[in-house]
């Protein structure tokens, strides 16, 4: 394996816990830009699934979302703020350029 593929695997390797629940979130995540709550994202979102506070925790995980205070430190009760990680478009540019080359040495259109 070149050490590209391995850098770009490495980096997506947090990507096998994505579905597409979760990759709606991350998008609406993207969209609000800056620093958000679960509140705001709920309303960006126009839904009130249960599964959201665990849909985040999954992306913070992942490191494909920031949060302050962190996952590992105990916040009950406080309000979470999160950011999309920097990470996050470097992981998907780079899985996109893969994918790009995968098709240019198979000659497909």
């Amino acid at each position: 394996m070149n050490d590209d593929l391995h850098a770009v695997g490495a980096a997506a390797s947090g990507l096998g816990q994505m579905n597409p629940r979760r990759f709606e979130v991350l998008l609406a995540c993207i969209r609000l830009g800056g620093e958000f709550t679960s509140t705001d994202l709920r309303a960006a979102l126009r839904t009130s699934e249960p599964s959201l506070p665990r849909d985040l925790n999954a992306l913070e995980a992942t490191g494909l979302l920031d949060a302050d205070p962190p996952a590992s430190n105990a916040r009950q009760g406080q309000r979470v703020r999160y950011t999309v990680a920097p990470r996050t478009r470097e992981v998907f540019a780079a899985l996109a350029d893969e994918i790009e080359k995968a098709y240019l040495d198979a000659n497909l259109p």
